[in-house]
């Protein structure tokens, strides 16, 4: 009886301590947090990446590198020794007169509608279309769509590997990996080379279910980046009529200019020359149109940065273009079918990459008429034997561009 009470008192010890440890972690005020008070749900289901992990990362970058105007790199490392990976989109990446864009996404990894919206922009720039053709000759686009990649792999809603919320570790006396490798790289690209960084969005999303932009007061910042801030965010609501809230919805820095956040680095070490905000996009059930707010976005950054997209006469994009349908059934079992539209007769290839970016099927190759078109996929690699259950990537190339759907597997 003795041992059973020793040990019931143990554990009731630690319990006392991970109560007091739970309750340091989660006492803070959160109503004043930019990205919302966090659900209670959100403690009880990290599990699961927040439903697209770092290996799903991987696989988009195989794909995104295909492009021509892409670079990527690693610029660094996580806690967990994770690549930290960066895309660079341009024609010319080198140069010193192109404008510079830095957008980074999921420091917080339940907030994994930042990442869709930067997926979106990066097909925006990535499309066949005049208009990210202009962009591309005379901007640069830096873009890292998971900068906590530990917090996502870890099912975390805030924190990285350690346990902290590197969106707010930037005045730490001993800074976080994450934070390291995002400052050392902001500081090679605004103060080394001629042509710095001109806006730096850091992409979140909100509980509050709503589309708004970090307004910074001016007792933070000064008059003039105020109305900068201002004209940013209303030329960007102008694309996507009734998308966004007022520039006004939540305002910031009203008692001065806060040490912690990327926003209040770009502050102290570059003033009004650059326009570094916080977005947050909706993270609730009615989240979704990531298109029309990515489209939004890159064509409000375009004017601030003095790129004119109204020169292009709209009758030059291309009335018809390629597409490439969701798969159906999906999640499928034991095939589905791939439909697929080309505007002109052309080569084409459909092949079918695992979650790590090999190539384990093509289901076609060669030349193609015009039209509508479907083929069909039963689930095996090259040889004809069948798939293990997963996640796979349906990838249509043509001379002209390369797009790509995801498919659920079941066996």
């Amino acid at each position: 009886m003795e041992t059973i009470k020793k040990l019931s008192d143990r554990q009731i010890f630690y319990r006392l301590i991970l109560l007091i440890l739970l309750s340091c972690l989660y006492s803070q005020p959160l109503v004043d947090h930019k990205c919302g008070q966090l659900p209670q749900e959100f403690h009880e289901n990290r599990n699961l990446n927040w439903g697209y992990g770092y290996n799903d990362l991987l696989s988009d970058l195989y794909v995104w590198g295909q492009s021509p105007y892409v670079t990527i790199d690693s610029i660094g490392a996580s806690v967990q020794n994770r690549a930290i990976w960066e895309l660079t989109i341009s024609d010319d990446p080198g140069s010193t007169t192109h404008s510079r864009v830095y957008i980074h996404a999921r420091t917080h990894p339940g907030e994994e509608e930042a990442f869709w919206v930067v997926d979106e922009i990066i097909n925006f720039l990535l499309a066949d279309t005049p208009e990210a053709a202009l962009i591309r000759s005379q901007s640069i686009f830096h873009i890292v769509p998971m900068h906590n990649p530990d917090g996502v792999e870890l099912g975390f809603p805030r924190e990285n590997a350690n346990g902290i919320d590197v969106e707010s570790g930037w005045d730490d006396n001993i800074l976080e990996p994450e934070v390291t490798v995002l400052q050392n790289r902001f500081i090679d690209l605004s103060f080394v080379i001629p042509n710095p960084i001109k806006v730096a969005l850091n992409m979140h999303s909100a509980y509050a279910c709503k589309r708004y932009f970090v307004y910074h007061h001016e007792n933070g910042t000064s008059e003039n980046f105020t109305e900068l801030e201002r004209e940013f965010i209303s030329g960007i609501q102008s694309y996507y009529p009734g998308g966004f809230e007022d520039w006004s919805y939540f305002v910031s820095w009203t008692s001065g200019t806060p040490d912690q956040y990327p926003e209040s680095w770009w502050w102290f070490n570059y003033g009004d020359n650059v326009m570094a905000l916080t977005y947050e996009d909706m993270n609730c059930s009615q989240a979704g149109n990531y298109d029309l707010t990515a489209s939004a976005m890159v064509r409000g950054v375009c004017d601030y940065i003095g790129i004119n997209l109204s020169d292009i006469d709209s009758e030059l994009i291309f009335p018809e273009e390629y597409s490439l349908e969701q798969n159906y059934p999906n999640p499928f079992n034991p095939s589905t079918k791939i439909n697929f539209y080309l505007p002109k007769d052309g080569f084409v290839s459909i092949s079918v990459l695992d979650i790590k970016g090999r190539e384990v099927a093509t289901i076609l190759h060669g030349k193609q008429i015009a039209g509508s078109k479907s083929v069909r996929w039963t689930g095996t690699d090259h040889q004809g034997e069948i798939l293990p259950s997963g996640i796979y990537i349906c990838l249509m190339k043509t001379s002209e561009l390369i797009l790509k759907r995801k498919m659920i597997l079941l066996q």
